[in-house]
C-alpha cells in the first residue's frame, strides 16, 4: 500500500515538473521569438533612417545645384544690363543678408552632450536651444561677422528649436555634435568665449566643449528660402 502511495506521489510529481517545463519551454520561446521581433523592428527603423539620410544628401545636393544655377543666372543678368553700379549694390545686399559664402579668420566651437556615464541631472547633461541662443548673442556681441552651425548659416530670421534630442536651425534637424563656424576677430572671439558664464557652466556641467582658432575659416551662404527672410513684411506705400 505505501509503495503504491509512493509511485502516486512520485507520477504527480513528474505531472507537476512536465507542466513546469512546457511552461518554461513556452515561455523561452515566446521570450525568443519578442526579441526576434524587436530586432528585426530595430533593422527597419535602422534602414529606414539610412534611407532619410541619402534622401536628406540627395536634397541638399540638389539644393546646392539649384543656388549655383539661381547665381549664375543673376550674374548672367547684371552683366548684360552693363549696369555696374547695379552689379555692386546687389552683392553688397547679398553679402549682408547671408546670401553668399564667405571666408576669413576666426573661431570654431565644438559643443555635444556629457558622456552617459556621468551622473547628475539629466536635463544639464544635454545641450538645449537657448544655450545656443546666449553662445550666438555673445558672439555677435564680440564682433562675429558670419556665422553658422553644422553648415547652416545663422541670419536675422534664424531660429534655434529645441526638439527632443535635436534642435532644428532654419528648419532643419541637427543632433549633437554642435559645430559653430565663426568669422571675426579670431583673438576678440576666442577670449570672449573663454570668459562666457555660459560656457563655464556647460563645462563644469561636463558638456563637452571644444573651443580653437582659425586662420581661415569658411561660412556658406544661406540655403533656406529666401522669403522667409521677409515673410510678414509689407512694403509702405509713399
Amino acid at each position: 500500500m505505501r509503495r503504491k502511495e509512493y509511485n502516486f506521489v512520485l507520477f504527480i510529481a513528474f505531472i507537476i515538473l512536465g507542466i513546469l517545463v512546457a511552461v518554461q519551454f513556452r515561455s523561452t520561446i515566446y521570450f525568443n521569438k519578442q526579441r526576434a521581433q524587436s530586432m528585426l523592428d530595430a533593422e527597419k527603423v535602422l534602414e529606414q533612417l539610412n534611407r532619410e539620410k541619402a534622401l536628406e544628401t540627395d536634397l541638399r545636393g540638389q539644393i546646392e545645384v539649384a543656388l549655383a544655377q539661381k547665381e549664375a543666372i543673376e550674374k548672367t543678368f547684371l552683366e548684360e544690363t552693363f549696369d555696374w553700379e547695379l552689379n555692386k549694390e546687389w552683392e553688397i545686399i547679398r553679402l549682408k543678408a547671408g546670401l553668399v559664402s564667405v571666408k576669413g579668420e576666426g573661431i570654431q566651437i565644438t559643443l555635444d552632450d556629457a558622456p552617459a556615464k556621468v551622473g547628475g541631472d539629466p536635463y544639464r547633461l544635454i545641450i538645449h536651444d537657448q544655450d545656443i541662443r546666449i553662445i550666438l548673442n555673445e558672439l555677435k556681441n564680440a564682433g562675429a561677422q558670419a556665422i553658422s552651425i553644422n553648415g547652416e548659416r545663422i541670419v536675422t530670421t534664424s531660429e534655434q528649436v529645441c526638439a527632443g534630442p535635436i534642435i532644428l536651425i532654419n528648419g532643419n534637424r541637427y543632433p549633437v555634435p554642435y559645430v559653430i563656424n565663426v568669422i571675426g576677430d579670431a583673438d576678440r572671439l576666442y577670449e570672449s568665449m573663454m570668459a562666457s558664464k555660459r560656457i563655464n557652466i556647460m563645462k563644469q556641467d561636463k558638456i563637452r566643449v571644444d573651443i580653437k582658432k582659425v586662420n581661415e575659416i569658411t561660412v556658406p551662404g544661406f540655403s533656406g528660402n529666401i522669403q522667409n527672410l521677409i515673410s510678414g513684411l509689407e512694403e509702405i506705400k509713399k
